[in-house]
């Protein structure tokens, strides 16, 4: 094998080698660690630090477009690269390099994530709970953010998708479809109870 041109990307930051007609992207680091040039014949050994540096260097370039588009947590980068079948090694660095340069912030995500649903989308606490758990999120820091959202809050969520369900109708049928829809969206029977109680006077 001969490496037959070498680039450099500044956009990267990365040295682009052609090793029988493909291209492999390393890091600078390596690059001056084995002293490469075009025409060089590489053993096995440095063949195989090039492609798992390739590797490793591609795998960093998925998850950043990726979290360009929307924010991610640890768990969704890892999910990512296992469906794009990069090994156990790669995932680890990757995820390693995202925290080291604070790319990746699981406190931040779930404070803006509570915020958002909270605040935008009007979810109840136990809804945004159990969509952070199936993120992988630890129950702790889940809860640091939920336990900020009062009870006067969680009521004026529900009393806002209680009213918009009633549409004027306050008929005991319609009451109990009321209850029903509150409880489909997460919130707690206590709230439930209060809200209905006070729309169905």
């Amino acid at each position: 094998m001969i490496i037959e041109a070498i680039d450099y990307s500044d956009k990267y930051n990365l040295v682009i080698l052609t090793i029988s007609s493909e291209d492999f992207s390393i890091s600078y680091d390596l690059y001056n660690d084995l002293h490469l040039n075009i025409d060089d014949k590489m053993d096995f050994d440095t063949y195989k630090k090039i492609l798992e540096n390739d590797e490793i260097n591609r795998a960093k370039n998925l998850a950043l477009r990726k979290i360009s588009y929307a924010q991610k947590t640890s768990f969704e980068v890892e999910k990512i690269l296992k469906d794009n079948d990069y090994s156990a090694n790669t995932i680890e660095k990757t995820i390693e390099f995202l925290n080291e340069y604070r790319i990746l912030n699981d406190e931040l995500y779930v404070k803006s994530y509570v915020a958002d649903k909270h605040n935008l989308s009007r979810w109840s606490k136990n809804k945004i709970f159990y969509s952070l758990k199936s993120k992988n999120i630890n129950d702790e820091l889940i809860n640091k953010y939920l336990d900020q959202i009062s009870n006067k809050e969680e009521y004026e969520n529900a009393y806002y998708f209680a009213l918009k369900k009633a549409r004027n109708n306050f008929s005991m049928e319609n009451k109990q479809k009321v209850y029903s829809y509150l409880a489909g969206k997460g919130f707690d029977f206590d709230i439930i109870s209060i809200v209905v109680g006070d729309l169905f006077k």
